[in-house]
């Protein structure tokens, strides 16, 4: 199944309207996060099947090195300030998992879909000072 633009729009209208309501009900918060980050990934990713194996293949492991570098980067710099500044050795496992794992995909999405304009966009019609 393909994720249509439509689909798209609704469910980046969906996400934050079910996040909203899970804060406010205290439940599905995070699963939302999460939600949200998928669908941007589906549809960014689904976009690359548009271009040649080599560009989608080089656009795919750029967006992955990225996100692996901002993952220990920020994880190195929570844990630390979480252990030693704040003494909290243990976090909500799941909120975690659900927080960390959307952000992630919603970072990769936008990655893929930066370089994706970038390989699209005809750079032989713009003027250069």
């Amino acid at each position: 199944m393909k994720l249509t633009k439509k689909w798209f729009i609704f469910l980046l209208l969906i996400w934050p309207i079910s996040f909203g309501l899970g804060v406010w009900d205290g439940e599905y918060a995070m699963s939302a996060v999460t939600g949200f980050g998928l669908t941007i990934t589906v549809y960014y990713e689904q976009q690359l099947e548009r271009l040649d194996k080599q560009h989608a293949a080089s656009i795919r492991d750029a967006a992955n090195s990225k996100v692996m570098m901002f993952v220990f980067g920020a994880l190195i710099l929570a844990f630390s300030f979480g252990v030693f500044f704040f003494d909290q050795p243990q976090v909500p496992l799941l909120d975690t998992i659900h927080l960390v794992l959307g952000a992630l995909l919603a970072l990769r999405g936008l990655l893929i879909r930066s370089a994706y304009e970038e390989v699209t966009v005809d750079s032989s019609k713009t003027i250069r000072l």
